[in-house]
């Protein structure tokens, strides 16, 4: 049997994080907390041998795989499905924003994973099944198309939440498991080549 081990890296920190915005597509740079995370990163990043880093094209994520792969001198590989979802009109927004522009329920079905809420979704944004499909696709792809061992990819809170929803039987997950500079490990097999087995959280 043929395993491969996926790390899912949750970008550093940025304004937008600390201010408690909801920050989807627009694309935030890392703060100095976020750059100091993403070099935290750096020594875990060569004791798990990474041969392969993959990263959302979005630039809070790039930059925390440039700077945490410093060591190890890889190429990144950019890939756009793996950009946090897209939620619209309430890009930029807090919650108390979004509550009094759209109400609360849209903060509840936005949080739940409930089937009936999965194709939920801000204006002109897309929905969380939408999301799941492309990040699932996106990541099922790099583990079977490639030959490497231990594959880093960087990426959003709402993606790794997702995915781990998507792959774990609709087991929900808070996102705070998925706090910024965190790294989440999977396994891929051959023999169960449309499936990830989530083992935990490494740092």
């Amino acid at each position: 049997m043929k395993t491969k081990n996926i790390f899912l890296i949750r970008h550093g920190e940025t304004d937008w994080n600390r201010a408690k915005r909801f920050q989807g597509r627009t694309d935030i740079p890392l703060n100095e907390e976020g750059r100091a995370q993403a070099l935290a990163l750096s020594p875990r990043i060569v004791e798990l041998k990474i041969d392969l880093v993959v990263s959302s094209s979005l630039s809070r994520a790039h930059e925390t795989a440039l700077i945490a792969i410093q060591d190890i001198k890889l190429p990144i590989q950019k890939d756009d499905r793996l950009q946090e979802t897209n939620i619209g009109e309430a890009e930029g927004l807090t919650h108390d924003e979004i509550t009094e522009k759209f109400g609360v329920s849209h903060i509840e079905r936005w949080r739940s994973y409930e089937e009936r809420d999965l194709d939920f979704r801000y204006p002109n944004g897309e929905s969380k099944r939408q999301m799941m499909v492309r990040v699932r696709e996106a990541v099922l792809d790099i583990a079977q198309n490639n030959s490497h061992q231990n594959i880093a990819v960087f990426a959003h809170g709402m993606v790794m939440r997702a995915l781990t929803f998507a792959f774990q039987q609709g087991v929900e997950w808070d996102l705070t498991q998925f706090h910024n500079g965190s790294i989440h490990h999977f396994v891929w097999d051959d023999k169960r080549p449309e499936h990830l087995k989530y083992i935990g959280k490494v740092n």
